[in-house]
């Protein structure tokens, strides 16, 4: 893969909000997407992140409804036709003394790009009802959900734009999702 290929990939890679209905995603291919993010970095190499992959229906649908999505935009909710096709759900194993936060954005990078890579969008959502899934699927006290990853098919425009005023995302008069990002001049504070 050449650099510029590279960078289309992490460009096209957005946050989705807004999946199509219908879709089928098997254990299988998450299965993988999860492998890549096994052997990725982790802090001091501790591993406290463990996964869950849901793919049954009603379980999905008991996540999706949970979840607050694209809490900026005040007019907006996601309907039960726009609900994604699976979660994978990110753990951390508390009986082991890691840096769960840091491996967890390490990883979701991995996840998000992974997912890109097999055709499939993505959302990473702190806003997961972790209690539920407690609940849903029984996890042993070491295991806390830290994070939700919606996947399913896109059915919708994500675009990055100019920061105007400020970051906040928002939808634009064609319902795209606008994505604003800092220009790479205001970022970088030095060449030394």
């Amino acid at each position: 893969m050449q650099f510029d290929e590279f960078k289309d990939l992490v460009k096209n890679t957005r946050t989705t909000r807004r999946f199509k209905k219908d879709i089928k995603i098997e254990p299988k291919e998450l299965e993988e997407v999860i492998d890549i993010a096994r052997v990725t970095s982790s802090a001091m190499n501790k591993q406290p992140l463990k996964y869950l992959i849901v793919t049954k229906e009603e379980l999905v649908k008991n996540l999706a409804t949970t979840c607050k999505w694209a809490s900026h935009l005040t007019q907006w909710t996601q309907s039960e036709d726009e609900q994604p096709s699976a979660f994978i759900v990110v753990l951390n194993d508390k009986s082991i003394d890691g840096f769960a936060m840091v491996d967890c954005g390490i990883t979701l990078n991995s996840i998000m790009l992974g997912l890109k890579i097999k055709g499939y969008a993505s959302s990473p959502l702190a806003s997961i009802d972790k209690e539920l899934c407690k609940t849903l699927f029984s996890l042993e006290s070491n295991l806390e959900p830290i994070l939700g990853i919606a996947v399913g098919i896109e059915d919708e425009t994500v675009k990055i734009v100019e920061v105007q005023e400020d970051t906040n995302y928002y939808r634009d008069e064609d319902d795209n999702h606008c994505v604003p990002k800092r220009d790479l001049n205001q970022i970088i504070v030095g060449k030394f």
